[in-house]
């Protein structure tokens, strides 16, 4: 038997579910010594994510397994929040641990790799695997997932962590009804709107060559593919599909809130003028302070963060109270930006038909969604009565373990794609729109037709320059503080500069293979050479057929040559 899981790997807490026919439902899986039980109203299964190494030999340690005790042991490595390496959207410098240095995004591979490793023992079974990845940084986090843990697996497959939380919801609900799912983790805020579709309508349009989902973009191990016929059926839950409506993705999550609350107690406390040495040492551990700290006042008036220099027994400490931290998240933009990133969701939803006020329910899914001020901003948008807190750690690897067990989700593209050429006016480049963000996909018909010809005479190898240019627009890039660790595993926090968000406002999907189409005569210059049509298929990759003008046959047959998200 054939297990379906889904693992959400999150920046606090991981989860694996496993599909249940039986109910319906994907259900936490228990693992035994690394997990543990978080009361958020009710009962939920998480591994905590954190990894730490011995320095002395080859042992190492994740989850549950990481104690207070073990953390202040000498000779041990802990490593926290490590998936924020994982997309390059931070500087990963490597730690020195004994004889080996180990950079946060290897950590990440080895606690990720762990936890499957277990998940397959608890269950006793082959798993088809989903596993998700966040909206705002899906096309490189993705590429990591499939180079890091999808080597040995013979089926992977990636969704998007908003559209995994509504699958996990769209159970609980009938046809027609329209909902949100408002994902805030300690890495990322993902805020998506969506309807459930009725399994008896129309099928979403079939993929006209099926088979053609098979393979990875950036030469990855194959991906599942999707139903014979080639069709992509809605999510099927208890009798229903889900469809995404609209869905924003942004850069903040309850890592950026403990940086900034521990900044402050630095500032209060006079830490922030000490050495360097100093302030990374002890920074480190106010870091933890803070997060524990964050928790605490989502029940109670008042925290203490406080944290002791490991060398001098010196205490920094500092008391808390709510007024004080909401204060601190308003004065910081934190809320402002949660607000945008909302109200954007919401108004992209009703530009398609689906306003505010038809919303059923506004699912909170995320440690940091349980925030009092984060509830209070939201109901401010909304009726409070929508908000509901019933699965919020567990729910996107519910809904993955569904997506797992074949119901797949009606969703879009959500971001532009573009060529990059030079134009002929200027001699500097531009870029050529062939994706457009909210395209449905798979595609029957092209997404875009265009000619490419040779650059200079002879020319054997061409290719096109692929780009997603959509991040400045759909992905909030202003966070103001990232989190950076150095080589002893102390930190500090630095702003981050307007050259980073440039860099992260465009990114080239296929620098590295930037050739695929081989020109046999060689092509002239200035002459059109291939007729290239682009469609999107089922994997939700840009896939392209080309025809050579000069010989008059196809030499390429929608080939997936980059995955969108």
């Amino acid at each position: 038997m054939t297990d379906r899981l889904g693992i959400d790997f999150g920046t606090a807490n991981t989860v694996v579910a496993r599909w249940n026919d039986a109910t319906g439902t994907g259900e936490a899986i228990p693992l035994s010594g690394v997990e543990v039980v978080r009361d958020v109203g009710n009962l939920q299964r998480v591994v905590p994510s954190l990894i730490a190494y011995s320095a002395v030999d080859e042992r190492r340690w994740v989850g549950a397994q990481v104690t207070p005790a073990l953390r202040a042991s000498d000779g041990v490595r802990v490593f926290r929040s490590t998936k924020t390496s994982v997309a390059g959207r931070v500087v990963d410098l490597p730690r020195q641990v004994g004889q080996r240095r180990i950079t946060a995004a290897r950590a990440a591979a080895d606690f990720l790799g762990d936890v499957m490793t277990l998940a397959r023992l608890e269950t006793g079974t082959e798993a088809e695997l989903v596993l998700t990845a966040p909206v705002e940084s899906f096309d490189p986090y993705r590429d990591w997932l499939v180079r890091e843990v999808g080597a040995d697996l013979d089926r992977l497959r990636i969704v998007d962590e908003a559209t995994a939380a509504a699958a996990g919801y769209g159970a609980k609900l009938k046809p027609g009804d329209v909902f949100g799912v408002f994902d805030f983790g300690a890495g990322t805020l993902d805020i998506s709107v969506v309807s459930v579709v009725d399994p008896d309508g129309p099928p979403p349009s079939p993929d006209a060559r099926p088979g053609a989902d098979r393979g990875s973009a950036g030469g990855g191990p194959p991906l599942a593919a999707g139903p014979a016929d080639g069709r992509r059926q809605p999510t099927r839950l208890s009798g229903c599909g889900v469809r995404v409506i609209s869905k924003v993705g942004i850069d903040l999550g309850g890592d950026h809130i403990d940086a900034l609350l521990a900044d402050e107690v630095a500032r209060l406390t006079g830490l922030a003028e000490a050495d360097a040495s100093v302030h990374n040492r002890v920074f480190a551990e106010l870091l933890t302070a803070a997060e524990a700290a964050k928790v605490a006042l989502t029940t109670a008036e008042s925290a203490v963060v406080a944290a002791v220099d490991p060398l001098t027994g010196r205490e920094w400490r500092a008391d808390v109270s709510r007024d004080r931290f909401t204060s601190l998240l308003r004065d910081n933009d934190i809320l402002g930006r949660i607000g945008r990133a909302f109200r954007k969701t919401l108004d992209a939803a009703a530009a398609k038909g689906h306003p505010a006020d038809s919303l059923r329910h506004l699912f909170l899914v995320g440690g940091s969604s349980l925030l009092p001020p984060v509830r209070e901003l939201l109901s401010f948008q909304i009726d409070p009565g929508l908000l509901r807190l019933d699965r919020p750690l567990e729910a996107v690897a519910a809904g993955a373990a569904a997506i797992a067990s074949g119901h797949d989700p009606v969703d879009f593209v959500q971001h532009d794609y573009a060529i990059r050429h030079v134009s002929q006016t200027t001699g500097g480049y531009e870029f050529e729109p062939v994706v457009p963000a909210g395209t449905d996909y798979p595609s029957t018909e092209p997404v875009a037709s265009l000619t490419i010809k040779g650059v200079h005479e002879g020319q054997t190898r061409l290719g096109l320059a692929i780009y997603e240019t959509a991040h400045a627009s759909t992905r909030d890039t202003a966070a103001g503080l990232e989190i950076m660790f150095d080589t002893s595993g102390g930190a500090r926090t630095v702003a981050v500069s307007p050259q980073r968000r440039t860099e992260l406002s465009q990114v080239w999907l296929n620098e590295e293979q930037l050739t695929f189409l081989k020109a046999e005569p060689p092509a002239r210059a200035g002459i059109d050479r291939f007729r290239l049509e682009f469609h999107v298929d089922a994997q939700k990759r840009l896939t392209v057929s080309a025809f050579d003008l000069e010989r008059r046959i196809w030499v390429l047959d929608r080939q997936p040559v980059v995955g969108l998200a």
